[in-house]
């Protein structure tokens, strides 16, 4: 499923549920409209919605609505709209990057009300709200019903089947009673209707970190925190690595890895034409889950592809030479979108299971601004005699070392030959 980014109570005050128009007017001024501001001509690149809980000073958020005051704060400003008090200057607290939230410290407390937390989950069925401002229209309120928890994301999500569009994201979806179950995030693109909403459980577990902070972080610390967030994400990775079912599948006399999560199975396609000298075999395997950094940078996401040629009219010498042309060809990195660092590549060769030579070529970049990260793109092939040959190439986006190395290792201790399998 593809996404789009986009006074406490007690309950036995509420004997009889408010109705959506009595629930607007109590929860109206606590939700705020968060602005990321360009400094050079003070436009604005990006508009999302925001409430108040916990502080009249704090603001909850989403992440990807106010990022680009991390990583580009000489070109942003970011400031909240409120219903009464204007346009107010904001700094940032704290950041989950996992659960795609922030908090937001801003200049002067709001005279509304703090909206209370249900750090409890929906039950399915159960009616619910959503509130924001949808872009350039006036605050909204939009009915609906919760659906679940959907937990193929990297955490998860509650189903609200209820429009929440552009603009909203880091708004409140608040149950019957008026009580902030989630935080509006994102929008199926593929059906109608049916958004997707933080847990209030994650807003809670990052105040509550964020409460015993003695000094406004700095944007270096800032950068800090979420490069360890994202260590902890890709440690978490090589955890599960080896869950899928198909971790490992042939290619002729090949065994290689296979399938990198239970949700994304390897797709293969057949690449031989009739005038080709040899036959060849394309597999292709992707992670499921990734964490978005900025809009260049993604973490977590790995791609391998595992490529089978086989020829009996190609002699040794000359199926290492196709071999040796595919790595020359895949030697010279592409810049691709994302940070401007320069690549460094080593080669070299090394003995895999079963004592298989192996010729592995392995480049590295830093990622922008985040101390520990980089990019990654490893390529190998055994030494093998014969008819057959085996290349395979991988790519992993904001992997600190180890975690890196362990991926890398696991795909090369899966590699294994057996020489008389035929195509």
């Amino acid at each position: 499923m593809a996404f789009l980014l986009l006074c406490s109570m007690s309950i036995a005050a509420w004997a009889t549920p408010p109705n959506s128009r009595q629930l607007y007017e109590r929860i109206r001024p606590s939700v705020v409209e968060v602005i990321t501001q360009n400094r050079t001509n003070l436009g604005v690149s990006s508009m999302a919605s925001g409430f108040v809980t916990h502080r009249k000073d704090w603001v909850i958020t989403n992440y990807h609505a106010i990022y680009d005051s991390i990583f580009e704060p000489d070109e942003h400003d970011l400031r909240i709209v409120a219903m009464d008090q204007g346009s107010l200057k904001a700094e940032i607290v704290a950041v989950d990057i996992q659960n795609d939230l922030a908090i937001l410290k801003i200049e002067q407390a709001l005279r509304v009300p703090l909206l209370p937390l249900r750090e409890t989950l929906p039950d399915r069925g159960e009616s619910g709200y959503s509130m924001g401002k949808p872009g350039s229209y006036q605050h909204s309120i939009v009915t609906g019903t919760f659906n679940g928890v959907n937990d193929k994301a990297a955490a998860p999500l509650i189903i609200f089947s209820g429009p929440i569009n552009g603009g909203m994201s880091g708004g409140p979806t608040l149950d019957g009673q008026g009580r902030v179950v989630g935080v509006n995030v994102a929008t199926s693109t593929q059906h109608q209707l049916v958004g997707l909403a933080v847990p209030a459980e994650a807003v809670g577990q990052l105040i509550r970190r964020s409460a015993s902070l003695q000094a406004q972080p700095s944007l270096d610390e800032l950068r800090q925190d979420i490069a360890r967030q994202v260590s902890a994400f890709n440690q978490q990775i090589v955890k599960n690595f080896d869950v899928p079912t198909h971790s490992v599948r042939r290619l002729g006399p090949f065994q290689v890895r296979g399938d990198l999560s239970t949700e994304s199975p390897c797709s293969a396609s057949r690449k031989d034409t009739p005038n080709d000298r040899y036959k060849r075999i394309d597999q292709r395997c992707a992670s499921s889950s990734s964490l978005f950094i900025t809009d260049r940078q993604q973490s977590g996401n790995i791609v391998m592809g595992s490529f089978w040629f086989h020829s009996e009219k190609l002699s040794a010498t000359g199926l290492t030479r196709l071999i040796e042309d595919q790595m020359t060809q895949l030697r010279a990195v592409r810049e691709e979108k994302g940070p401007s660092t320069p690549w460094n590549c080593t080669e070299q060769r090394l003995r895999g299971r079963f004592d298989l030579p192996i010729q592995l070529h392995v480049c590295r970049r830093a990622v922008e601004h985040l101390p520990g990260l980089f990019d990654f793109r490893f390529r190998y092939t055994p030494l093998v005699a014969g008819p057959d040959a085996l290349l395979v190439t991988g790519r992993m986006s904001g992997f600190d070392d180890a975690s890196a190395r362990a991926v890398l290792f696991k795909s090369m201790n899966s590699l294994s030959f057996t020489a008389k399998a035929k195509p």
